[in-house]
């Protein structure tokens, strides 16, 4: 409604001519004007009109419904002029709401795609994951500041696919005549039919290659040794290499959810590092964490589902004995 039907609608309610469901769609008009917009504006002067407006307006409804004498111009003289600022005011909000949510949609997690000389390039930014196809009709779920790479067809009986950062689920099509082969920079993990986690985040000091079911064999292509560098995982077996002494240690584990349970949205801990555990946390929720403390030897064991970024900072922090403070994005631990 504008404001010159504004004024008609008053002007034939101010002479009488209005119809009782007429009398009631101005007292909702008002009501829903106050509720949708000046609520959140927290202007109290034309607040304090409406009510006046909206009062006066169910006094005559209730006492006059149909006559209005004219020396009641006054009074809706106000309603007229505070319905016109408030129909501004209305603009201004939806203005508003326009451009936040502009600045909402900007600040949504980024994927990326595309094809080049026959491969497929998957990327992810901070606080995003993607599900993937592959052509053979495999599954990958790419967590977040992650990079994936794979040819547009399958040929030669060969399966490569090329993780070149972050970490990824991969749910293995069952070929046995083609041989499912993940490289990082570190390693080359081939499988026929399975399902395995791989985590290589360059800004992590770890390298960790985790079986959920089937089987897999792992190549270190750079070994400390020579001899006796591949590796056969059997589910809940993982290996795990120290970027820093080069040592890789195959171990067993019980729980697949602190390995697993980011491809939900949840962040699992169980004797993680430092790094883990900010990098983590940077790509749950598209930050920048720097650790100003001289407290960097960290063993964190947790689980965070729904919580929000201050509980999981405030939990955090207070079992490795720190503070936080945040500006925007960026979170500063002391």
């Amino acid at each position: 409604m504008d404001i010159e039907q504004i004024k008609e609608l008053l002007e034939r309610y101010q002479q009488g001519q209005c119809t009782s469901g007429e009398v009631l769609l101005i007292e909702e008009w008002l009501a829903g004007i106050k509720n949708e917009g000046l609520a959140q504006l927290n202007d109290d002067l034309i607040d304090k009109q409406l009510q006046i407006i909206r009062s006066r307006i169910e006094g005559k409804i209730q006492i006059q419904p149909v006559t209005v004498k004219r020396n009641d111009m006054g009074w809706l003289k106000i309603a007229a002029s505070v319905l016109i600022i408030a129909s501004c005011a209305i603009g201004i909000r939806a203005l508003y709401l326009k451009r936040s949510l502009r600045k909402e949609l900007a600040a949504q997690p980024s994927t990326a795609q595309h094809i080049s000389k026959g491969w497929v390039y998957v990327e992810t930014g901070k606080a995003a994951r993607k599900s993937i196809k592959l052509p053979d009709g495999s599954q990958v779920t790419l967590n977040a500041s992650s990079r994936l790479r794979y040819p547009v067809k399958f040929m030669d009986h060969r399966r490569p696919v090329f993780l070149d950062e972050g970490e990824a689920l991969f749910e293995v099509a069952k070929d046995k005549s083609s041989p499912f082969t993940v490289y990082t920079n570190k390693f080359v993990t081939t499988a026929l039919g399975t399902a395995f986690n791989i985590r290589s985040y360059a800004s992590e000091h770890k390298v960790s290659i985790s079986l959920i079911h089937g089987k897999i064999r792992v190549d270190d292509l750079h070994p400390a040794l020579k001899t006796n560098n591949s590796k056969i995982l059997l589910p809940h077996q993982q290996i795990v290499l120290n970027k820093i002494s080069g040592r890789v240690i195959k171990s067993d584990f019980k729980d697949e959810i602190p390995i697993t349970s980011w491809k939900d949205g949840v962040l699992s801990f169980q004797d993680a590092t430092m790094d883990e555990v900010v990098n983590s946390i940077e790509n749950r929720f598209n930050v920048v964490i720097q650790n100003h403390s001289a407290h960097t030897n960290w063993s964190y064991t947790g689980t965070f589902k729904q919580e929000s970024l201050n509980d999981v900072l405030k939990i955090v922090c207070m079992t490795e004995g720190l503070t936080y403070t945040i500006d925007n994005n960026k979170i500063a631990l002391n």
